[in-house]
């Protein structure tokens, strides 16, 4: 299992929240919690499963890029 917390500047309300976690829980392995103050997202993994590069993927296609 991997965790990486990201900062989305998107984030700013609690359909922004639940947007991010809908699309990244709804990835093989993924489970990821928004936090809408701090624009925060912790997000943890399978690898075997799901690459990070797949979860920055998923982020930039609804419109919640991840600073890196």
């Amino acid at each position: 299992m991997e965790t990486k917390t990201v900062t989305i500047p998107n984030i700013s309300c609690g359909h922004c929240k639940m947007r991010v976690e809908k699309a990244l829980n709804a990835m093989n392995g993924v489970k990821a919690a928004a936090d809408v103050p701090t624009k925060a997202v912790k997000i943890d993994w399978e690898s075997a499963n799901t690459s990070w590069n797949d979860i920055a993927v998923t982020l930039q296609k609804i419109g919640y890029p991840p600073e890196e």
